[in-house]
């Protein structure tokens, strides 16, 4: 077993908080899990110069791209290319 240190932020959509942690990877990509206290949500992998490389359990418009702009926002990363 080994000691692995996530950062975690809380993000609002439209009136609703969540949580937002960074799974490190292994590659260049970054990877976010969208979750309450109870329930993982969705998670959204986006590259380091915004490009959002994609969803898993991915939310309908317009919340999966307020999502992504939150993160970016709250992670300082570019501004996220769709």
């Amino acid at each position: 077993m080994k000691k692995v240190e996530v950062e975690q932020a809380e993000i609002e959509v439209n009136g609703r908080k969540y949580y937002v942690t960074h799974i490190p990877t292994a590659t260049s990509g970054m990877w976010f899990t969208i979750h309450d206290l109870f329930e993982v949500w969705a998670g959204v992998a986006i590259d380091l110069d915004g490009t959002l490389v994609g969803w898993r359990n991915q939310p309908d418009e317009p919340w999966a791209t307020q999502i992504v702009e939150a993160i970016c926002k709250e992670f300082d990363l570019k501004s996220p290319v769709f």
